[in-house]
Formats: structure tokens, C-alpha cells, sequence
């Protein structure tokens, strides 16, 4: 179902045209948007921040140089506002992490499994973990990936203090389809995968996992380890895939196939019932990605931005578990969405250009 409810203002972040996509909208400390991005040749693709700061757009080259894949350049904030970043290096195909403190920015390679000896990685997704009081782990910097050391298998990597810790999540996968990292409001960590398993058959399946860390102690300064389920365990055509962060007790899944091109939910209520699996726009035959971004409001009701044949669209969900749509914009370029504390829902995409819109959302 489509509606026109919300009408959005729209505004040209980078005009240059040579945008990629793989934006990644997060807001900082002062709850301003910020946006991470690729823009120029595929080959050379500069890592790019915008900062909206006073009402005014500032574009800041990273001087970084990412690769497009199946994965948002992933932007984040500590509780300084200090901005970091994560991504997958253009050249060597290691992940990168950055920081930019006194004007400067700064980077260093994440480690893999194979320590030293190789640092191949895909699907790279950061989160800075909220900083609730939760010593040693609060404002650190946590990051998911495909380790090619290990069959591309999943990984995280967090860093504590000036070090790094490896935890292995799950085994070794037949495809790269995408990986999505999140803390929930009470820094809860998960992630939202597909994992491919080549058993002969002509189409690979690929089903959607999700991996949880298992609660220890808040002195326990180990390398974190997780539990993984299947929540999807029949899909076969993995197109995207977005975990919400932020939200509490309740839990959100975006993703999306590539042949039918559906867009689907998994959806985790939080109250003791199954959770369900969801449509949340019928397929479009394959006429194009969607790019599903998933997010919560602070009333936590779930959205989904995703793409529809040209128009960036914004799902709704209600409380009986349906889902009602409404076109925001003309574009495409992997739409990413996320909600102020006042309800402001502010989304980014693309059109050649990096744009950006924003609108109060009704409760």
C-alpha cells in the first residue's frame, strides 16, 4: 500500500555528480546529520564526511579511498563527537579505520583472524558502542567484516584502548552479500548477515543469520563471543541487508533479493512471541536493487527506506504487522536512514548527486 502522508524537504549535499552511493547516515552528538560516502571513479573512490552544522553542508575529504561492495562506508560518533570511520580499502582490499582529531584525520588497518598475514575483508560495518557507563567497553569502536583469511567467514573486531580484539562469529560463506552491525539502546550487539552454502545445487542458498553476543560480565575484558541463528533459513538471492540500531527491547531486520526483488522484514517484537517474517514492499521482477535501510523512531516504530523502480520510498509498519509505503524522492544510491530524539526522520541517497531530506514523522 502507497500513501502520500509526510512531505519531506529536500536539500543538494554534493552537487559534483560523481557520487557512488554506499551513503551512511548517522547523526553526532549534537544530533546534527552526518553522512559518509564515496564519490569519483569506481577505481579511486574518495571516502567523503558532510556535516550539517548551523544549516550548512561541509564536505570533508577523508583522503581515504574505498571500493564500492555490497556494504555502506560506516560512520560513527563517540561521546566526544569525535567522527570515525570504517571501510574497505580501495587497494588492498584491507579494512581501514579512521578517526579525525585536532583537523586531522588518521588511519590504521583492523586485523583479521590471520593476524599479519592477511587482512582481506568485505562487508565492513562500524558502530562506536554507546557510551552507557559500561566500563571497559563503552565509546569503543566495533566493527563487523568477511575475513578472507577464513573463507570469508564473520568477524568482529573491537577496539579497547589502543588495541584490538578478534572474535570469530561464523564459519566460512559462499557469497558476499552484505553484513550489518548494530547496538541496540542498551548496547546490546548484533549482527545481520547472509551466509552462503555452496551444496551443489544451481542457485546457492543464502540464508539470513543473526549473531548475538553473549552477556558476560561488565568486568570481563575478553574478546566477545556470540550465538548465531538462522531467521530467514530458506532464503536464496540475498540483495541487502540492514539491521536498525538504537532500538529497545524491539529488533528489525531490512533486506532484499535480487531476483523478485522483494523487500523483507524480520521483526523481533521483544515480547516472549515468535518473531515474524515480513513483506515490506512486493518484488519489482528484478528492475533494479532496492537498498533496504532499516530504523526505529523514538516511539519505536519501525521504518524501512528502500528503492522502487527510480523513487526513493519509506516504509511504515504497523502494530497489526503490516506495511504502508510513501514515495520521499525521485533517486537512487542506497538510501540510509535515521531518527532524531525529536522524531525527525532524516534520510540520504542519491542521483549522481549526494542529497539528503528530513521531516518530522506523525506518531
Amino acid at each position: 500500500m502507497t500513501t502520500q502522508a509526510t512531505q519531506f524537504t529536500l536539500e543538494t549535499v554534493d552537487g559534483s555528480g560523481i557520487v557512488l552511493g554506499q551513503s551512511f547516515l548517522t547523526l553526532d552528538g549534537n544530533g546534527d546529520p552526518a553522512i559518509a560516502y564515496l564519490s569519483g571513479p569506481a577505481t579511486e573512490a574518495s571516502v567523503i564526511v558532510a556535516r550539517r552544522q548551523n544549516g550548512q553542508w561541509t564536505l570533508d575529504n577523508t583522503g581515504g579511498r574505498g571500493t564500492p561492495d555490497n556494504t555502506r562506508v560506516s560512520l560513527g560518533f563517540d561521546s566526544g563527537n569525535v567522527p570515525h570511520i570504517a571501510y574497505r580499502d580501495g587497494s588492498t582490499d584491507n579494512g581501514i579505520f579512521g578517526t579525525k582529531t585536532n583537523g586531522e584525520w588518521s588511519f590504521e588497518e583492523i586485523p583479521t583472524q590471520g593476524g599479519l598475514l592477511a587482512r582481506g575483508v568485505a562487508d565492513v560495518s562500524m558502530q562506536i558502542e554507546p557510551n552507557l557507563h559500561d566500563p571497559p567497553f563503552a565509546d569503543t569502536p566495533t566493527v563487523g567484516y568477511r575475513d578472507a583469511f577464513q573463507g570469508d567467514s564473520v568477524a568482529v573486531a573491537r577496539k579497547v584502548g589502543t588495541s584490538w580484539q578478534i572474535s570469530g562469529v561464523d564459519g566460512s560463506s559462499a557469497t558476499r552479500n552484505g553484513l550489518s552491525l548494530a547496538f541496540d539502546s542498551s548496547a546490546g550487539l548484533a549482527l545481520a548477515y547472509f551466509q552462503g552454502i555452496d551444496n551443489g545445487a544451481p542457485a546457492i542458498p543464502q540464508p539470513l543469520k543473526l549473531a548475538r553476543e553473549v552477556p558476560s560480565d561488565v568486568t570481563d575484558t575478553s574478546p566477545p563471543t556470540f550465538a548465531t541463528q538462522a531467521i530467514d533459513p530458506n532464503f536464496t538471492s540475498a540483495g541487502g541487508v540492514s539491521k536498525a540500531r538504537g532500538l529497545f527491547a524491539r529488533e528489525l531486520v531490512a533486506y532484499a533479493d535480487v531476483r523478485p526483488g522483494t523487500v523483507h522484514a524480520w521483526v523481533n517484537e521483544g515480547t516472549g512471541e515468535p518473531p515474524t517474517l515480513e513483506v515490506v514492499a512486493q518484488g519489482n521482477g528484478a528492475a533494479g536493487p532496492r537498498r533496504p535501510s532499516a530504523a526505529g523512531s523514538p516511539r519505536q516504530i519501525l521504518f524501512v527506506a528502500y528503492l522502487d523502480g527510480g523513487q526513493v520510498m519509506l516504509a511504515r509498519r504497523a502494530d497489526n504487522g503490516t506495511w504502508t509505503s510513501q514515495p520521499v524522492a525521485a533517486g537512487g544510491g542506497w538510501p540510509s536512514l535515521a531518527f532524531g530524539k525529536d522524531g525527525t526522520a532524516h534520510l540520504t541517497y542519491g542521483t549522481g548527486n549526494l542529497m539528503y531530506a528530513r521531516a518530522a514523522i506523525a506518531p
